[in-house]
């Protein structure tokens, strides 16, 4: 990876864990990876393997795809972090979560819906 790449993984790693207000000790204890490579990635001084990236990502519950690439919109970021949702849910609770999530956007569908048609009479 280039430098500047590793600069922005390390940037996007340690924004992912200060989010999730976890310290670099934390991370590891999760993570399993020791504290020094968390550092040196954080610095943008180590270029991590694919297990050391996946296990971090899963902790922090982030796509990979979020974390190796600099042009991931705010859309794609928004499909990954549903992804890794789903991912990380047990099965067994799969498909409540798909249950719920549909309920929600349908009823947020119905609000966006009255809040056009509301904006549109008080234009008149």
């Amino acid at each position: 990876m280039p430098i500047d790449d590793l600069t922005t993984l390390g940037q996007k790693m340690r924004e992912a864990r200060k989010n999730k207000e976890l310290t670099q000790q934390e991370l590891s204890d999760l993570s399993h990876v020791s504290v020094k490579q968390i550092a040196n990635i954080e610095k943008g001084k180590m270029n991590p393997s694919y297990l050391i990236l996946r296990a971090l990502a899963k902790v922090l519950h982030i796509s990979l795809d979020t974390l190796i690439n600099p042009d991931v919109s705010l859309e794609d970021e928004g499909v990954n972090q549903m992804k890794m949702l789903y991912s990380s849910c047990p099965p067994e609770m799969r498909d409540t979560l798909l249950h719920h999530t549909q309920e929600t956007v349908k009823e947020l569908t119905e609000l966006c819906t009255c809040c056009a048609v509301y904006s549109i009479v008080n234009e008149s």
